[in-house]
């Protein structure tokens, strides 16, 4: 099933747009790198207040093996709880995706980039690497 998803993904697409009281949260997904790019950009009030930003973009960045770990532990989609149902459902943003991955060992960067709070980087988790990240 990843292949068939890695072959179709080129460029980035915009999975999911979300807006409510002139907050916009869009979700995408992109290839970049060698791996896999999965994005959220918000704007609008609530992340003037919480981050200090008009706009901030979150990025994780995801190589094959750790894709292919998350699919396997939550599948692709068809499900509660599947990759597709965290990128496709308001309920759920990059952050909650973020936590599965850390309390499952998935690793992954992050990236969160604002108009005035500037650039957050994080690395793979060392304890992560034993699915093969380098």
């Amino acid at each position: 099933m990843t292949r068939k998803v890695w072959v179709i993904l080129m460029g980035e697409f915009e999975v999911a747009r979300f807006e409510r009281a002139g907050d916009v949260r869009r979700m995408s997904v992109a290839r970049e790198g060698g791996g896999i790019v999965l994005r959220e950009d918000l704007s609008g009030p609530s992340t003037l207040i919480a981050y200090g930003d008009k706009e901030r973009s979150l990025r994780i960045f995801l190589k094959p093996a750790a894709l292919d770990a998350l699919i396997e532990r939550i599948g692709f989609s068809g499900g509660e709880g599947s990759l597709w149902d965290f990128l496709t459902r308001e309920r759920y943003d990059l952050a909650d995706l973020m936590d599965l991955c850390d309390r499952t060992g998935i690793p992954y960067v992050f990236t969160g980039m604002g108009d005035r709070s500037g650039l957050q980087f994080r690395p793979a988790r060392a304890d992560c690497r034993r699915i093969a990240y380098h």
